[in-house]
This record gives structure tokens, C-alpha cells and sequence, in this order.
């Protein structure tokens, strides 16, 4: 029997007035890596309010470990947010601490490890990405890449079951972030560690996931396999990789 670490049940997400999800559902095994794309405005970016925020504001349901996050109270939400590991484009990275300070903030807050024993953790993580050169200084003193693999170390220095990581690579020479992309790879052969990924470059995560979905106007057009991905004749997905402007989509 399969186990579920994230089941997305019928929802709909209406903000403003405006319809961002329309009865959407997808579920993601343990040890799955799942890549959601479409274009931009497509309705990716709400899914950060319903599986980050476990915002409520919306119809139908998710379940997040076997219990909907609809009923989470105020501590469970806080609880919910530390389980989940996130790296966004903005980054998000405290402007007055180093890199290696940003890192060691998830387990100061919410781990009982000693001083000494984060300070092992942390150097574990800076010497796996490469930022024993850059460790004492603050963000606005790093290069992109070097953000990048600040931003993720902190995501992932609590080793989360489901790691989420948003539109994080657009602007990263892809050699410079190669330590990031490799650790990705080997996650996700893990049986235990899940992924999602929100991009605008579904193919670039080709040797990464297990499945893709695609969006487009809020609802999903596409869903299936590695293999169903690269061979599917779905005219969605067929607009989108050659980057043309006929198809059943009408971008604006």
C-alpha cells in the first residue's frame, strides 16, 4: 500500500474574487519527487498558501501526513511549517546575519540540539556546498549561487520529509549551483524524502522526478511519469516544450 505524505483532495482556491485553483487533485508518495510547472500565472504560486501556509481559504481538502491541514490549530500550523523544507527565488535570507548564522537559525528555534552540536551541523552543511569561503559574510556581500546554497542549506539543515522549492534556480549558472543540483539527485532516491518542485524549466528535473504536472488557468492538464513527460502527445504539454504560441493555450 502506498504511503502519502501529501494528498490534495478537490480544491478550489478563490482569492480577491479571482479563481487561482480550480478543483485540483494530486497526491505525493514518500520518497516521490514531483515537478508542477506551467506558464506564468498558470496558479502554481498558491499552492505556497495551501501546503506552506495550510491556509484555510479554500474548497475541498489536504492532507499533509494523514491529517488535513484545515484542522490544524495555531501550534500545529507553526509545527506544520517547521516540517516542511522551503526555498523560494526570493531566498529570503536574514540581511544582517552571515551565511552561516541564516543556516543555524531552524535548528536554534526549533531543535533541542545543543550549541556545540549545531555548530557541527551547520559545518557539515557549509562544507557540503562549498561556503567555507563565504561563511562569515551577510547576504548582501554573496554572489547568486552563493545565496542559492545558503537559502537551501537552511532549508534542508532541519532534514525535512518534504523539501518545496519554488522558481529558486532561474538566475544560477547552473555549473556554480551543480553541489545543489547533485544533492537534489541523490534526496531523491531516498524512500523517506519527498519533493516538490515549482519551475518554469519542467526538463531541467528530468533525471530528478518521479512526475510532472502541468497547470494552466488554475486546473491541471497534464499529469504523468518520467516517461509519459517526455513521449506524451498532450497538446498542453506539447505548446509549452516548444514554446509556441498555438495550441490550445492563449497566452497573454
Amino acid at each position: 500500500m502506498d504511503n502519502f505524505i501529501l494528498d490534495v483532495q478537490n480544491v478550489t482556491y478563490i482569492r480577491n474574487n479571482i479563481k487561482h485553483i480550480n478543483n485540483i487533485t494530486f497526491s505525493l508518495k514518500e520518497g516521490e519527487s514531483l515537478v508542477i510547472f506551467g506558464p506564468e500565472n498558470a496558479g502554481m504560486p498558491k499552492l505556497f498558501d495551501l501546503i506552506i501556509q495550510a491556509s484555510p481559504e479554500y474548497e475541498g481538502d489536504i492532507i499533509y501526513k494523514g491529517k488535513s491541514t484545515k484542522t490544524l490549530d495555531y501550534f500545529e500550523q507553526l509545527m506544520h511549517k517547521r516540517d516542511i523544507g522551503y526555498v523560494h527565488g526570493d531566498y529570503g535570507l536574514i540581511s544582517n546575519m552571515s551565511v552561516e548564522q541564516n543556516i543555524s537559525l531552524p535548528l536554534e528555534y526549533h531543535s533541542t540540539l545543543s550549541a556545540a552540536r549545531i555548530k557541527e551541523h551547520v559545518e557539515s552543511m557549509i562544507w557540503i556546498l562549498n561556503l567555507e569561503h563565504c561563511k562569515k559574510l551577510r547576504p548582501i556581500d554573496l554572489t547568486a549561487a552563493e545565496i542559492l546554497k545558503t537559502a537551501f542549506a537552511r532549508a534542508m539543515v532541519m532534514d525535512p520529509d518534504l523539501l518545496y522549492i519554488e522558481h529558486a534556480f532561474k538566475i544560477n549558472c547552473p555549473l556554480n549551483i551543480k553541489k545543489v543540483i547533485d544533492f537534489l539527485i541523490d534526496r531523491s532516491k531516498r524512500y523517506d524524502k519527498s519533493l516538490i518542485v515549482i519551475t518554469y524549466y519542467p526538463q531541467d528535473y528530468v533525471n530528478i522526478a518521479d512526475s510532472f504536472i502541468m497547470f494552466f488557468n488554475g486546473s491541471i492538464v497534464f499529469k504523468g511519469g518520467r516517461d509519459d513527460f517526455i513521449n506524451s502527445d498532450n497538446p498542453y504539454l506539447i505548446q509549452f516544450k516548444n514554446n509556441s504560441l498555438e495550441g490550445p493555450m492563449e497566452i497573454l
